[in-house]
């Protein structure tokens, strides 16, 4: 098993460094030759000291998986996490590759890992992680995962691996009645009911239902910058550097998760900046510019709540790691966009949005399926503002926002 280890990292190593050389990311290839040749690889991860823990849900994985591997690593541990956002099992496997030595170790003490929801269910009893944050519960994928309550199945069967913690959202209904192994914690965290507008669950979504009162929290988020730990413990939030309702609930996950697991140690919280976008903010010489990805009706509720007085710019591709199907548009309220000076859009299904935005009441400034001009027009006509994007749109704009920032500097 040591030998065939090894085989398979160094192919996968070689590979790696070939795709680098030749201008390619690189990411996905090694994983995919090391499911084919050794996919009990992953294994290895269960052998680091302080164990595995597990972020999944529809909402803020990639954010609060980020936000607890900094806060670890400062406080000097030695952090392995799959940083890339390749949360399915051939991304969690190019990670070992990359960051294990030549002879097969991996130097870390603690894992934390970003997986995604069908495939946190099937690698829980193989990797058997000490904790998990349980985000929510959204209709996303469906084509995927078939219907909302599966969803909510496969956290469960996550949670019911866990040996000692289970972090999880109790603001979120199909989350409520999670079970725990023996011997494991159930701590919920969440916020109070004047929040609960910012942060509307599915069934608030799809039907009636409204919330008036919510079950007690342990970590409650009472304003967008402060979380309340129990009764007399407050910790504060910047809401400049992590901008967005979104992002203070996925930091109150993650003080949820340290404050159980380190309660004795003091973490640093100061400073702490979202992912690659994700809040991300790029500067162009004195312009600023707020990349915030968006990929359902929920998210993109909350995401809403960045910069809002700032003009924006919505891009919407139609990629299949987007979702081909963009009705989703149709079930998001985009009031919060009124009180923005202007609002643009682009990407392949630029018109699709702007006429959704026309039912809503909101002229668009410009309609552009060209990603680069509508981009170029943008920061032409602004010093600052909020780009929303689904996936394939953020990584084509942080590409171009790279090309343009390059030459403005020549």
């Amino acid at each position: 098993m040591i030998l065939r280890d090894l085989f398979t990292i160094w192919i996968c190593k070689i590979v790696y460094f070939v795709l680098r050389k030749t201008g390619r990311h690189g990411a996905a290839l090694p994983g995919l030759i090391a499911e084919k040749l050794d996919p009990s690889l992953i294994k290895k991860l269960s052998t680091l000291p302080e164990g595995i823990i597990v972020v999944s849900g529809t909402n803020g994985k990639t954010t609060t998986t980020h936000l607890t591997a900094e806060v670890l690593r400062r406080s000097g541990k030695r952090v392995f996490t799959n940083h890339s956002g390749s949360n399915m099992t051939r991304g969690l496997l190019a990670s070992i590759i990359r960051f294990s030595t030549l002879s097969g170790r991996l130097p870390y003490d603690v894992a934390i890992l970003e997986i995604d929801e069908a495939y946190a269910a099937k690698l829980a009893p193989v990797l058997a992680p000490k904790a998990c944050i349980l985000t929510n519960v959204l209709r996303d994928q469906l084509d995927r995962f078939g219907e909302i309550d599966y969803t909510a199945k496969l956290l469960q069967e996550l949670a019911s691996q866990c040996t000692e913690l289970v972090v999880y959202n109790i603001c979120d209904p199909r989350l409520r009645l999670l079970n725990a192994q023996k011997g494991a914690k159930l701590v919920p965290y969440g916020y109070t009911a004047e929040l609960a507008p910012y942060f509307p669950n599915d069934d608030e979504w799809h039907g009636t239902a409204k919330t008036n009162t919510l079950p007690y929290s342990s970590y409650t988020l009472s304003s967008f910058t402060a979380v309340k730990l129990g009764i007399n413990k407050t910790i504060h939030i910047s809401s400049t550097l992590l901008p967005g309702a979104h992002n203070a609930l996925n930091l109150t996950a993650v003080f949820a998760l340290l404050s159980e697991l380190y309660p004795s140690e003091t973490l640093d919280y100061s400073q702490l900046r979202p992912p690659y976008g994700r809040g991300e903010v790029v500067a162009l010489g004195a312009k600023r510019f707020t990349l915030q990805l968006v990929k359902n009706p929920a998210g993109f509720k909350t995401a809403m709540t960045v910069a809002p007085n700032e003009p924006a710019l919505i891009v919407v591709n139609d990629a299949i790691a987007d979702s081909r199907d963009v009705s989703w548009l149709w079930d998001v309220d985009f009031d919060l966009l009124k009180k923005r000076p202007s609002v643009s859009t682009s990407g392949t299904r630029a018109y699709d949005m702007a006429n959704r935005l026309w039912y809503a009441e909101i002229a668009s400034q410009s309609v552009d399926t060209a990603v680069e001009s509508s981009l170029r027009n943008f920061i032409s006509r602004n010093d600052k503002g909020v780009i929303f994007l689904t996936y394939t749109a953020m990584l084509q704009v942080r590409k171009m926002l790279h090309h343009i920032g390059k030459e403005a500097e020549k």
